[in-house]
């Protein structure tokens, strides 16, 4: 077996364009070179447009974010008695007034009123 050495691969690419001094852009015929630089050029402008969209976009989100719409109006009264009912047995006793841990549990499990 014939060991080469790590440093040979390098070497030889290193040769071969070091042998072809004109770079590939200028050995190119002029149209196709000029499709080359429009092709290069619509790229570019199609990432600057994605990044403009990306941050319009995403100023319009926190503009939707910050607007205060109020209380909602889906929720009725009776819903909301509904769920407080289906709750009683986990909820802790009392008005804490702050998030609170329940450490009661249940095995049954309620679906409907």
């Amino acid at each position: 077996m014939v060991s080469v050495p790590w440093h040979a691969p390098l070497a030889i690419l290193l040769h071969l364009a070091d042998a072809t001094k004109t770079p590939v852009f200028e050995r190119l015929d002029p149209p196709r070179r000029a499709a080359v630089v429009m092709a290069l050029l619509a790229f570019t402008l199609i990432g600057l447009f994605l990044v403009a969209a990306v941050m319009i976009g995403a100023r319009w989100v926190r503009r939707l974010a910050r607007h205060n719409r109020g209380p909602t109006t889906q929720n009725t009264n009776s819903e909301n008695r509904q769920l407080r009912a289906a709750l009683e047995p986990i909820l802790p006793e009392g008005d804490t007034g702050e998030t609170t841990i329940a450490k009661k549990s249940s095995n049954d499990t309620i679906a409907g009123p």
